[in-house]
């Protein structure tokens, strides 16, 4: 544990990451977008990966599943107010398109919604092996690193923490990340 962000090494079994593949690959791929509602524009330079949003309704076990994590994270680490994810997204960083994600954080402080992401959250589906490059990091703060390397880690995070991934040079790098809202920052 770390007092910024938490990680669960090799938290899910290799069983739950296949199914949670499973699960986000009978969803429609988009290609990735950055920015915030109707901001939103495609920009590869920036941002180059396959994304697929999953229906929290329908995948109840998965929420469930990550919020055992989540609940317990920030009783002991967080301390936010959190009710629950509103979106899950699978997310492939493909290598033959040296998919990747720039510097960003995951909140959107100008929004007139009565809810703000809290807590970011990634869990690790692919094996390391299946891919290079590929690095998670946290601007100006250590990194997870070989920490939530293996397959099924689970990283938590405060959703204003700048992040990025860096490209996937090879391999696909398989990805779920949710954010768990709750009402607005103070």
């Amino acid at each position: 544990m770390n007092n910024v962000w938490e990680v669960w090494t090799s938290a899910l079994s290799p069983d739950e990451c296949d199914h949670i593949i499973e699960r986000g690959l009978r969803y429609a791929p988009q290609t990735a977008t950055v920015g915030f509602a109707k901001d939103t524009r495609q920009d590869d330079g920036y941002r180059s990966s396959v994304v697929r949003w999953l229906d929290t309704g329908a995948e109840q076990a998965i929420v469930a599943r990550l919020m055992s994590f989540v609940v317990s994270s920030n009783r002991t680490n967080f301390g936010v107010d959190i009710v629950a994810p509103f979106d899950l997204q699978f997310t492939e960083y493909h290598g033959t398109s040296h998919g990747k994600y720039d510097w960003h954080q995951d909140v959107w402080l100008e929004s007139t919604r009565p809810y703000d992401r809290k807590l970011s959250l990634v869990v690790q589906l692919s094996d390391p092996s299946d891919y290079e490059g590929g690095a998670f990091e946290f601007f100006g703060l250590q990194h997870p690193g070989a920490l939530f390397a293996p397959r099924g880690s689970l990283l938590i995070f405060p959703s204003w923490m700048q992040h990025r991934v860096l490209p996937v040079t090879g391999g696909v790098r398989r990805s779920l990340v949710s954010w768990v809202e709750g009402p607005r920052w103070r």
